[in-house]
Parts: C-alpha cells; sequence; structure tokens
C-alpha cells in the first residue's frame, strides 16, 4: 500500500501548463508530440508514447481539433492534444467531440475551456487521495483489492453521467436547430 500512497502523493503536486503557458511559436508535429509528452508523462502509466502521429493526423481528420497551418500547431492545437488525450481514457471520440464543442462554447473558446479542464483534472487527481471527510488512503487501512473496486464503481458512475450531460447537451442543441 505504501507504493500506493506514495503515487497518490505524487499526484497531489502534478500540474497541466495553463493555455497562456503554452509556447506561442508555431510547432512541427515533432514539437508538439513532444510537448505532450512532456506534460502528460509524469501521470501516465501505459507503456509506449502517450500521443502518435497517427492520433494526430486522426484527430484532425475527424475534426477533434483544427487543420495544422502549413503543417505548423499553435498553443490551440496543444490544448486541444492535451485534453483529448486524458479524454479519450474515458469516452468514445464523438463523445469527446460533442464534450469540446460544449465546453469550448460555454467558456468562451478553447483557452477558457483549457484551463477550466486542467484545473477540473487536477482537482479531480487530488481528489483520489482525499475521499470521505478527507481521509488519505493509507488512514483506512483499506486493501488494494477493496480500493480496486470502489475506483472502477466510482469510474463507472463518473463515465455514466458523463455521458447522460452529453445526451441532454445534445438535446437542447438539436432544440436550438
Amino acid at each position: 500500500m505504501d507504493e500506493l500512497q506514495e503515487w497518490l502523493d505524487k499526484m497531489e503536486d502534478y500540474r497541466l501548463p495553463r493555455f497562456e503557458d503554452l509556447p506561442e511559436l508555431n510547432l512541427y508535429r515533432d514539437q508538439l508530440l513532444t510537448l505532450v509528452d512532456k506534460y502528460i508523462e509524469p501521470i501516465w502509466l501505459e507503456d509506449g508514447p502517450v500521443v502518435t502521429t497517427s492520433m494526430v493526423n486522426n484527430y484532425v481528420k475527424n475534426g477533434l481539433m483544427p487543420h495544422p497551418e502549413k503543417k505548423r500547431y499553435t498553443r490551440e492545437h496543444l490544448a486541444y492534444l492535451i485534453a483529448i488525450t486524458f479524454l479519450k481514457q474515458v469516452v468514445s471520440i464523438n463523445e469527446i467531440q460533442a464534450g469540446l464543442e460544449v465546453q469550448t462554447k460555454l467558456n468562451g473558446g478553447i483557452a477558457k475551456a483549457f484551463d477550466f479542464f486542467c484545473e477540473k483534472q487536477e482537482q479531480a487527481l487530488k481528489m483520489l487521495n482525499h475521499r470521505e471527510s478527507g481521509q488519505v488512503l493509507s488512514e483506512k487501512g483499506q486493501s488494494s483489492a477493496y480500493l480496486m473496486v470502489e475506483m472502477v464503481t466510482i469510474a463507472f458512475a463518473t463515465k455514466l453521467i458523463t455521458k447522460k450531460i452529453l445526451m441532454i447537451e445534445n438535446t437542447k442543441q438539436d432544440e436550438k436547430s
């Protein structure tokens, strides 16, 4: 349990860059991929790269992020790619697209939407370590098997409510059209 607690404590310090912290310079795809790795790698558990060239191509092709201009990517592309990388771990590409559209409209653009996303992601990671009245996991003396069930049920419930919210937002958009 000490290894898990150490990892959770590390999550307390994890910070995503805010939109204004992202480079203003136009980036080539390799630079874009390197930066995504740099920002997400500290918490990435999977083997292999965080994001690949083919993933970026597919996201652009499917309209999840804007087309690059003269093979160069902006901080807007970087913000989309960071958010998509997190979101695809939980919801489908179609749901990501719908969610990105809703959030960018609600927040008045990608910059504010990205900063809102980063803040909420950091809070969610901290919440893992401080559930139920602020008790830390190791203080509860729970087995890892118990925690696994607790986390998977929370993940399902969270995914379920996310899908319901997207359905409601899509219905609202259809009614406006």
